[in-house]
């Protein structure tokens, strides 16, 4: 009896920001009625060159036109992951915003932390069920909607890759930043690791600024391969990266095949290109008047793997017939 007289006001509460919450969805499509121009808020972490760009293509390709027809404003915390939440709180308080893109989970859990009601679109890394973001990928519930890219099941994949390629090797560093060391669980990396036969340990880039220090000749000297977690950071610092990796001559695995055509060796993941796209379509969705919490959740469809051929020989890497025929993209 206790626990249901406790668990009665909650419900109740609960109720309450439901009801306040499907109260504003309308004033969104009202305000584009009354010829009001949308003010949409790009939130992530840090500045990836070229992202802010592809929102303006894939908005433009869909008829906004900023300025006239669109208002767009691209803030971030230049590579601070835990100022997230007070810049989301800011943006809720003092800009008036009708959707927020969420570049990373931590970002789209900062938003939401900040608000309710305000539509949210995620591109989120992980599960967003697990995360608190929806109570389900078919029905979010709330007012977060977006892609969601499993990160963990595509890490695991880069591992398995990572064996293909290095038959003998033993020691292996999964790369991430503190914007995912959080967010990401890497058990499933760690287990699919230890079934293959590989020791693994995590190296976590605790801020861009210590890139060269962390992944010094001296630090990987000890590994065998390097696969690296999908991380906005470390896109945005993707030239250091490749540099640095390079000078340790130790094979590296990436999550995006961007970095393969600036002189990684491989890269397995989501067609990022693709899921951005399908993020700005749901971004219309929400302006013309659907509530996220009717948008399910879309996870990639497209899956990329890309190898640099030239890296390889360049490393010494004798890579085989079949795994070169089932790359999307062989670089000579």
């Amino acid at each position: 009896m206790h626990d249901s007289l406790q668990r009665g006001p909650v419900r109740r509460r609960g109720f309450v920001g439901f009801a306040i919450a499907a109260l504003a969805w309308p004033l969104v499509a009202r305000a584009q009625k009354q010829g009001a121009t949308p003010r949409v808020i790009q939130l992530g972490p840090v500045n990836i060159p070229g992202q802010i760009d592809r929102t303006r293509e894939l908005l433009a390709e869909l008829g906004y036109v900023e300025g006239r027809n669109i208002q767009l404003e691209f803030r971030n915390t230049a590579g601070n992951a835990d100022a997230l939440p007070a810049l989301a709180e800011e943006i809720v308080r003092k800009d008036r915003a009708d959707v927020i893109i969420a570049i990373s989970t931590p970002a789209a859990l900062a938003a939401y932390k900040a608000t309710q009601t305000i539509p949210i679109v995620a591109f989120a890394a992980v599960d967003p069920v697990a995360s608190g973001l929806a109570e389900s990928l078919a029905r979010p519930g709330h007012n977060v909607t977006g892609i969601a890219v499993f990160s963990e099941e595509t890490t695991v994949k880069r591992v398995e890759l990572m064996r293909e390629v290095l038959p003998r090797a033993v020691h292996l560093g999964t790369v991430t930043t503190k914007l995912t060391s959080g967010a990401t669980s890497l058990t499933p990396v760690l287990e699919t690791g230890r079934k293959l036969g590989f020791a693994v340990e995590a190296i976590n880039i605790d801020d861009p600024a210590n890139i060269a220090k962390i992944l010094s000749p001296e630090i990987l000297a000890r590994f065998d391969g390097l696969v690296f977690v999908p991380d906005v950071i470390l896109s945005a610092h993707m030239a250091e990266v490749i540099e640095v990796v390079g000078l340790s001559k130790i094979p590296a695995i990436f999550a995006a095949p961007d970095w393969v055509a600036n002189g990684g060796l491989m890269s397995f993941g989501p067609d990022f290109a693709d899921a951005m796209r399908h993020l700005i379509a749901q971004v219309d969705r929400v302006l013309k008047g659907a509530k996220p919490g009717d948008l399910p959740f879309e996870r990639p469809t497209k899956f990329d793997l890309r190898i640099n051929l030239r890296i390889a020989k360049a490393l010494g890497l004798e890579l085989s017939p079949t795994l070169l025929a089932r790359a999307d993209e062989v670089i000579e």
